[in-house]
């Protein structure tokens, strides 16, 4: 099915939203029942297993498994997550778009907009984090008072300043709250069941040093200096212009995403930025939206000028 953009004018604002063009009637088949319609409906509020969603419709699972294996043939909804249940594979699923649509051949034309592309890979990337024309989640920077178990300061928030310009190309700010975060209010608030962008390493973000455990490329104190260590090879990257950036399922809840953006320094930091906003097609070549995805780089300042202008990618 092809994805397209809906513009909808609401209270003087422009909306967007993605739209799945329907090529083949089995699509709008898959919908003619009105469980299924509900079934996508409340998919579209939250990503859920089939017996969680049999629970909180009060349907019988059967009915859902039966709704469920259309609306997947029919390509509405996919899968964004798996575990194991008493030993069987049990599948999260969300819709593929925010909406759905037939259209028809005409030779009418319309009107001509003109607006920031996004490319395959960020917008995958990203998917989690731009739901119906806002942005869905928060950015988390380290608070810069002394704090957390290295009692440091961060001195990296204001880089996000960049991110978060570059982000405004794509969406709205969503109007019920403020959408950055320092980690200690995450952690005190419990506001962690969101999608999160994490600005800065374990050291001053504290959110960061709780994911250490649960990610295959982490960040470790040894021998008197900070390294990225990737438990898949073995391999440490300890030079100060070594970076991370990341993408992983949420250890606290499973249905929503985080991004970690570290460096072993501050300087660290806006390298990850410059890499995400300036060579996300590099950077993020090989992503696939089903794994979780690492991506060790290394800035570089090619004209000598002391800034970086260019990155390598590690591993």
């Amino acid at each position: 099915m092809a994805k397209k953009l809906l513009v909808e004018r609401r209270a003087g604002r422009e909306m967007t939203r993605s739209i799945e063009i329907l090529e083949k009637p089995e699509g709008v088949s898959s919908l003619a029942s009105p469980l299924a319609w509900r079934i996508l409906t409340e998919l579209s509020h939250k990503p859920a297993y089939p017996n969680e969603l049999a629970r909180r419709m009060r349907v019988h699972e059967q009915k859902i498994y039966y709704h469920t294996r259309r609306l997947l043939a029919a390509g509405l909804v996919e899968v964004v997550g798996e575990t194991r249940v008493r030993g069987a594979s049990a599948k999260m699923l969300a819709p593929t778009a925010d909406a759905f649509g037939v259209e028809l051949p005409s030779t009418r034309e319309g009107i001509a907009r003109k607006g920031p592309s996004m490319s395959p890979q960020l917008r995958d990337f990203l998917s989690e984090f731009l739901r119906r024309g806002a942005f869905d989640g928060s950015i988390v920077v380290g608070a810069p008072t002394p704090h957390g178990p290295y009692d440091t300061s961060a001195r990296d928030g204001y880089y996000t300043s960049h991110l978060a310009m570059f982000l405004g190309q794509f969406c709205s700010v969503p109007q019920e709250r403020f959408i950055v975060k320092l980690d200690t209010e995450v952690r005190a608030e419990r506001k962690e069941k969101r999608n999160l962008i994490l600005v800065g390493g374990p050291i001053v973000n504290t959110v960061v040093a709780d994911l250490a455990a649960s990610m295959a490329v982490t960040m470790k104190y040894a021998e008197g200096r900070w390294a990225i260590v990737s438990t898949a090879n073995g391999r440490t990257y300890t030079d100060s212009r070594d970076v991370l950036i990341a993408k992983v399922r949420n250890p606290w809840d499973d249905s929503k995403r985080l991004i970690v953006l570290a460096g072993l320094k501050a300087a660290g930091t806006k390298t990850c930025i410059i890499a995400l906003t300036q060579f996300h097609e590099k950077v993020l070549k090989d992503y696939d939206k089903n794994r979780d995805f690492y991506r060790i780089l290394r800035g570089l300042d090619r004209d000598g000028d002391g800034n970086v202008d260019d990155v390598e990618i590690l591993e």
